[in-house]
């Protein structure tokens, strides 16, 4: 056992465990489960007999793990009082040199965890929620409408980089949600790349197709990440949705054409990407 002080908690075995303890403790996991499958991993391997000193660290940080859950082992906690009740703990210490100071240390370390973890702690911890990383609500070949001031505007999603869309937005106002067909034959001179936040939102989208779009293209029609890569001078803003006008000088530098949407899903229409363009 490797031991660097008196106190319960200054101890390898101590650390690990605590640590293994906690690092399970997420979501939905359940306290007494963990405590239960780290208490059979060291017992299968020691035994109270041959390696009593380790298998007393297990159960004190096994014990102070569920004390600050909130939750209590009746014969975990038994367990502890025979160890203290008994000085089985003080045997190693002994070892040492027997020495009446280090004993005495020992002994007031016990009785104050042994007090602790019968004590009510003035927090609970609950289990650590997983980060999930949001999946896009937006893929590429998106097709969908969405209400804009006289009825429906539709946009189709061309490419998907990082966390931005390149997007070409129709010119024509529909009085209702339009089929593919009348979608895709609808105009556009607006297309460039929206961030996902700048995107309609999910709630407003009416999906009208998911199309398999396989074109690739980044670094082309206004993609502007990093000072080598000629496009628009920003990225989309909401506004562009709904104010084509604006959208429509901010992609003059890129000689964006007026297509129809059919026609931008060949790649080979937009314009060419040019590293020497100034984009100052």
């Amino acid at each position: 056992m490797s031991a660097w002080g008196y106190g319960i908690k200054q101890s390898d075995e101590f650390m690990d465990v605590y640590d293994e303890f906690f690092e399970s403790y997420i979501d939905d996991a359940d306290a007494i489960e963990i405590y239960r499958s780290i208490l059979n991993e060291y017992q299968r391997e020691f035994s109270d007999a041959d390696s009593g000193p380790l298998l007393y660290t297990v159960y004190y940080a096994l014990a102070q793990c569920l004390w600050e859950c909130g939750v209590k082992d009746e014969w975990l906690w038994q367990k502890i009082k025979d160890i203290i009740d008994t000085d089985a703990d003080l045997i190693f210490w002994n070892e040492l040199g027997k020495e009446p100071q280090i004993e005495e240390n020992r002994r007031r370390e016990l009785q104050k965890f042994w007090e602790r973890i019968n004590s009510v702690p003035t927090k609970i911890k609950k289990p650590k929620k997983t980060q999930k990383k949001r999946a896009p609500t937006l893929k590429k070949g998106d097709l969908y409408a969405y209400v804009c001031e006289n009825g429906y505007r539709v946009a189709i999603v061309l490419d998907f980089v990082w966390d931005s869309y390149l997007t070409a937005i129709s010119e024509e106002i529909f009085d209702h949600v339009p089929t593919e067909a009348q979608a895709m034959n609808s105009y556009t001179h607006t297309v460039t790349w929206f961030h996902a936040r700048a995107s309609i939102p999910k709630k407003d989208r009416i999906i009208i197709a998911e199309l398999n779009i396989t074109g690739n293209y980044n670094n082309r029609a206004g993609l502007l990440l990093l000072p080598s890569i000629a496009g628009c001078s920003s990225m989309g803003e909401r506004k562009y949705f709904f104010d084509l006008d604006s959208a429509a000088s901010c992609m003059q530098r890129n000689n964006i054409g007026r297509y129809r949407l059919c026609e931008l899903l060949d790649p080979a229409v937009l314009p060419e990407y040019h590293s020497g363009i100034n984009i100052g």
